[in-house]
């Protein structure tokens, strides 16, 4: 296996609609089916369309020899706050760094939209996920949505 460091890896910011994005957002959803059997990513708090369009939002992937690795966007929920969704790194390259350098570049991407605190809810089936964003400064919150599907809601501010 060939090791890879974050010296190696870009980030790309793309709209939804992008092939790259949709490839990665249809391997998210596949493990979540693996992990929630009954999830319906229409009843889990769905985004509108042009949430992960600039200026409203974007998706991030974590490019690694031109093959994205990770995925993980970003919408804007209220003037100055912004909610992380569609957070996921392919399984071979977990344990790399990988997540935490994308959730980086997503806290960058809400500075740059001027936001002043992150959101998300996860799932109690994604353990690694709420470890690197209760690592990351997160904090547990009050339920902000309706995601049937969460067990955590959390929040960071910028």
């Amino acid at each position: 296996m060939i090791r890879m460091s974050a010296s190696d890896w870009q980030l790309l910011r793309l709209g939804a609609e992008d092939p790259l994005v949709e490839e990665m957002v249809a391997g998210y959803l596949t493990e979540l089916v693996e992990v929630m059997p009954d999830f319906d990513p229409a009843r889990a708090a769905p985004p509108t369309p042009g949430d992960f369009e600039w200026p409203n939002g974007s998706f991030l992937l974590v490019v690694s020899e031109h093959a994205p690795i990770a995925c993980g966007a970003l919408r804007r929920l209220t003037a100055r706050t912004g909610e992380l969704r569609r957070m996921w790194v392919r399984p071979e390259w977990r344990g790399r760094g990988v997540g935490r350098r994308l959730l980086v570049g997503l806290e960058e991407l809400a500075r740059d939209m001027d936001l002043s605190e992150l959101r998300l809810d996860t799932h109690r089936g994604l353990g690694a996920a709420l470890g690197l964003y209760r690592s990351s400064g997160f904090r547990d919150v009050p339920r902000y949505n309706d995601n049937e599907f969460a067990d955590f809601w959390l929040a960071k501010d910028l």
